[in-house]
Order: structure tokens, then sequence, then C-alpha cells
């Protein structure tokens, strides 16, 4: 049972957040020039495509990789008198005067170090990402507390991401709550070459509940949770044993990301309640964002949806990002699509007046990869096995060739046309399409633009990395 915070502990604590001001640094531009408000162009511009910026996917980054060093005569960071007993009370909600927290707020030499961050060295990057806040905050907040979780726990996305579905970080995490692979598998989330469930709001936010749920289960401490959460549970509880406390500012074992990663929590959340306070004035937030899910029968383009729906195509591909080819997958039936709000039935109505053979353009023909078999690129695009083998003359899986490219069934005229040992036609390679990078696009943006994903772009480029340069002509997969 939570036991009530003593009051005289939560006066000092709010006079202490009241008294106490970030340090000054010496790096860092002067306080920014504040824009005019965005218009409903540069707000939608804010939210899908290129939502995140060059400055600021190189400021999130930065967050990521800079690391605090104390002054060689600091001592190690301590807990106020009274503040030990309140971590272990994570439900405990901290009053600063007209400010609500309900995660533990400690403001030390690492929290003012970050703070000062924020404030001087990123405060544009910052900017945009409490603008961007306001699309997300109010349905991230109401899901944590669903869950019975701490709403403050929504300001992980802003660290992680900037609350952008679209953010990629080098290591290959992706999504507003930065997703590896294997952790986004293993909570559940779908990522292939259709889909990837990372960048699904809806999706990915039950993934993280449900990660930082385990997480505090096991530690007990959402400071440690949230460690864990970037670090791995394994080498925080390697560390909680070897240093033998559940203080997370004692742990000694952690990555110097890790170590910072708890303090850039607090820092952010701390700025983003009272922003004005911090040097944020007259910020303009994104309204927040409201859908309803539609279901489609059939593989269908967001053309049609968007159509269907009486709004853009951008609008449709901000709502469903996860959607990477521009289409719901072929071969699964009502499949489900977010759509503006209010405009469920009106969709209906509309969706099926249009024939099942015209909602969605079937690509004339197929680059067959490393791997990649007649059943499953049959499957892939929804089309009759025996009638993709009959039109391209394949008597078997062995004749199917790396780099050969199939011509599919109800596909049009086909772009290339490769028979193998059927009609006697010449095999012609089909030529390969080159992509010169420009400024300001990312490899992410790139696969958006030609309908890929950044595994086969990075794949078909032997890149190990996400990083491009200027003027760099990538080949892209499946021409």
């Amino acid at each position: 049972m939570i036991r009530l915070i003593p009051v005289a502990l939560a006066v000092l604590l709010a006079g202490a957040c009241a008294v106490r001001k970030p340090p000054v640094a010496s790096y860092g531009p002067p306080p920014p020039v504040r824009e005019p408000a965005p218009t409903a162009v540069e707000e939608l511009s804010l939210l899908l495509g290129e939502e995140l910026t060059r400055q600021e996917a190189e400021d999130l980054a930065a967050i990521r990789a800079t690391v605090y060093t104390p002054p060689p005569d600091a001592t190690p960071p301590s807990l106020d008198a009274g503040l030990e007993d309140l971590l272990r009370q994570e439900g405990a909600v901290l009053i600063h005067e007209r400010v609500g927290y309900d995660i533990p707020i400690v403001l030390n030499d690492r929290v003012e170090w970050w703070i000062d961050y924020f404030m001087r060295r990123i405060p544009d990057s910052f900017e945009r990402y409490m603008m961007r806040s306001g699309a997300w905050l109010p349905y991230l907040q109401q899901r944590l507390r669903e869950a019975g979780l701490p709403e403050d726990l929504v300001y992980l996305a802003m660290i992680e991401s900037g609350f952008s579905s679209r953010a990629v970080s080098h290591a290959g995490a992706v999504g507003p709550w930065q997703f590896m692979p294997y952790t986004g598998r293993e909570y559940g989330l779908r990522i292939d070459r259709w889909v990837d469930e990372r960048m699904d709001y809806e999706r990915a936010t039950g993934a993280a509940i449900a990660y930082l749920s385990d997480l505090h289960a096991m530690f007990g401490s959402w400071y440690l949770a949230a460690a864990g959460y970037n670090g791995g549970q394994g080498r925080v509880g390697r560390s909680m044993l070897r240093d033998n406390t559940i203080n997370f500012w004692e742990l000694t074992g952690l990555h110097d990301e890790t170590k910072n990663y708890v303090p850039k929590l607090i820092a952010a959340t701390i700025i983003a309640k009272e922003p004005e306070r911090y040097g944020f004035r007259d910020l303009f937030y994104l309204q927040p964002i409201e859908w309803d899910v539609v279901t489609v029968p059939t593989s269908t383009d967001f053309e049609v949806i968007a159509a269907a729906a009486g709004t853009s195509v951008d609008m449709i591909r901000m709502l469903n990002p996860h959607l990477l080819q521009g289409r719901t997958p072929p071969g699964e039936g009502n499949f489900p699509v977010k759509i503006p709000g209010g405009r469920a039935q009106g969709f209906s109505e509309n969706y099926f007046r249009v024939p099942p053979s015209e909602r969605v353009s079937v690509p004339a023909t197929h680059l067959v990869r490393r791997g990649e078999t007649i059943v499953t690129i049959a499957g892939a695009y929804g089309v009759d096995r025996d009638e993709l083998m009959r039109l391209n003359g394949l008597g078997g899986e062995r004749d199917l060739q790396d780099g050969m490219s199939l011509s599919l069934p109800g596909g049009g005229s086909p772009q290339a046309t490769s028979v193998a040992g059927g009609n006697g036609a010449e095999d012609r390679a089909p030529e390969p399409r080159i992509h010169v990078v420009t400024r300001g696009q990312t490899l992410s943006s790139i696969a958006r633009q030609h309908g890929v994903t950044v595994e086969d772009l990075r794949r078909e480029n032997d890149l190990r990395t996400d990083t491009i340069r200027l003027g760099q002509r990538l080949r892209i997969p499946g021409y």
C-alpha cells in the first residue's frame, strides 16, 4: 500500500526545485529567436515523411552519445535526506508548487547539467520535440494511466525519438519508443518487408508499456526500469549485484549512455512541465491526433484509402507509418488501417464502390533476392504460385535464380522479362534504378520514397550503417 508523502518532505522538495538553478555552461548558442507558429503545411511536415529534420536527427544522436563528466573534485551523487525512502514508494507523486510529477524527481549535478544541455546546446531541436509532443501526449498519457504506469514515462519517447514515429538510430532502433528488432518481436511487434509495427504508435506503445512493466516488476524502481530499457536488464541486474545497491545513482557497472539516461529523462520531464521557466516561450503545440480504425478486405493502395476517406495520401501515410510499401499487405484480408477521426462511415460507403481489381496496383515485376522461393514470392504479392510459374516458364524452385526478374500475374506490361527454361526468349537483366542522395535525405526517407525497406536498401548497397553522404549513388532494390 502506497504511503502518503510527508508534507514536510514535499515542501522541502518544492523549495529545492524553486531555488536551485541549472549551471550556465560555457558552450552553446544564445537563446534562440522564436519563429512564428507553423503553417498547416509545416504542421504536417512535423508529423510525416521528413518530420525529423537533419538537425533534429543529429541532435537525437548527440543526446545518446553525449556523456556528462563530473569535475574531478565532485562527490558521488547522493540523495537528499528522506528521499531514499521516497524512492521505494514508486507510486508517490512529488509536488512542486504548480507541477505534479509521478516519477521521483531528484535534482543533482547530473540532472542540472542535462537541463542546461537541452536549454543551451540543442534548444531549436528540443523545441520541435515539445511542439510535436502535443500531437501524441494525450494518447500516450492515457495509455500509460490505464496500464497503471506513471504518465511521466511518456518523456522516454522524447529523449528516444523526439516523438517521431520514423526516428531511426544508428544501431537500428526504430519508432517513437526505439525498439530494436529482437526486442520488438519479443513483445509482439510485427517486423517484415510489409509492416514494421515499431513505427505504429498504437502497437509500439503497447509493447513499451509491457516492457517497462516487466522491468519494474524485476527491479522495483522506475529509475532502474528506465535504465534497463536503455541498457538491458542483464547489465542493470549485474551492476546491482556487484555494487550491492538498489540505488540507481550508486551503480558503477553501467555504460556511460545508461548512466546518463535517467538524468536525461528527469531533465526532459522538468523542462517539458514548465518550458517557459527554462527559456522556451510562446511554444506552438500540435493539436492531438485523432483517428478511426477501419478494415479493408483486400490489399489496398494508400491512394484508394485516402480517396475513400476524403483526405490526402500524406495524411494516410502519417497515420500508418508502419505500412512500408504504401499499401496493406497482399493476401491479408480485413487488415486494420487508420484514417482521420470521424470519417469511418463515409469511408465504408466510398471504399466499396471501388472494384477489388482497382484497389491496388500490383508491381509488374519482382527482382529475385537471395533466399527467396517461388512460394514466398507468390505469397508476398498474393498471386497464385502455379500462375507465377507458368507466366515465367519456371519448372520448379530449381529454375529460380538470384537477380532474375519475374513477371507478376495481373501486373500489366512487365518492365523486364526473364524466362528460365521456357519459351526460348532471351533473358534480360533489369536496368538498376539509381538514387542520388540530396541534401537532408536519410536512408529511411529514401526507402519510403521508393517503397522499399531500410534493411533491403542497406543490403543492396552493402551498407553497414545508416550513414549516407551528399551525392552518393544508391541502388534501389527490386529494379
